[in-house]
């Protein structure tokens, strides 16, 4: 009896740990995630790295073991779209911030927010620090033989007469790309962009394979709803891209969704 209760506990034990394993893999342990899209825009093969919704979390001393493996990408340019810290969360600032100052230093970075980290402070320092604050503002940049038309909004809210087109005019003779934290494709589609890099949605948090997302905190089943929840999704030719993004909120819950660098190619359609 009493060797049957120590197995008992015993196998209790293991399946705990493996429990906390699990969550702690699912929760904290990098993926790098790749994308591929071709364009007859595109004259060379570009690398993008997409990060979104940090919430001040971190990967290393200082994110250290994030920067490198942002590195090891070689991107061309770095996008950045949204809740990097968490609101009110001055540790988590002081985290977002180091980070993106060191990938500046390293790479073209540009950045948009989110609804956690609408700061002007925040921004101007940025800034001064060499990210490219693109809240609605649009730039035309030259990468090896291939020009990309950046655009930014910092939406988190899209009122019913929202339209890109009284803010922007499209460019469509260059490869336009769109950062906005919020994924709300239907809205961006009638403009033309290309490409829409978003987060927002923490990838659903909790997913099962073959199944997708289960619940993201605002709609249960969105992949089977048609939201657009994580990845590369395609509709008429144009494009979006929805990160998994890399920290958790309110607590760190993610399931079968690890922390993501997303990692996008754009290669030449010729």
């Amino acid at each position: 009896m009493k060797k049957l209760k120590k197995l008992h506990i015993t196998t209790v034990f293991f399946v705990l740990l493996m429990l906390v394993f699990v969550w702690w893999i699912n929760n904290y342990t990098l993926s790098v995630n790749h994308a591929e899209i071709k364009s007859d825009l595109v004259n060379d093969e570009i690398t993008i790295v997409h990060l979104t919704d940090l919430h001040g979390a971190t990967f290393g001393k200082e994110n250290k073991t994030l920067i490198d493996r942002v590195s090891a990408q070689a991107p061309d340019l770095v996008a950045i779209t949204g809740d990097m810290f968490t609101y009110e969360s001055e540790s988590g600032k002081q985290t977002a911030f180091k980070l993106l100052e060191a990938l500046a230093e390293r790479f073209p970075t540009y950045y948009v927010n989110g609804e956690h980290d609408d700061d002007e402070d925040f921004f101007n320092l940025l800034r001064e620090n060499g990210v490219n604050v693109i809240n609605y503002k649009d730039e035309v940049i030259t990468v090896k033989n291939t020009k990309l038309h950046l655009y930014g909004i910092d939406n988190v809210y899209f009122p019913p007469h929202f339209d890109l087109e009284n803010a922007f005019k499209k460019d469509e003779a260059t490869f336009s790309i769109l950062l906005s934290h919020m994924p709300e494709f239907e809205r961006f589609h009638p403009f033309g962009i290309e490409l829409v890099l978003s987060g927002d949605t923490h990838g659903g948090l909790f997913r099962l394979p073959f199944v997708g997302a289960v619940f993201d905190g605002k709609t249960a089943l969105p992949d089977m709803n048609g939201r657009f929840v994580k990845g590369l999704y395609e509709v008429n030719g144009q494009y979006i891209h929805v990160s998994g993004g890399l920290g958790t909120y309110p607590v760190p819950a993610r399931l079968w969704n690890r922390p993501e660098i997303a990692v996008i190619k754009l290669q030449p359609d010729k």
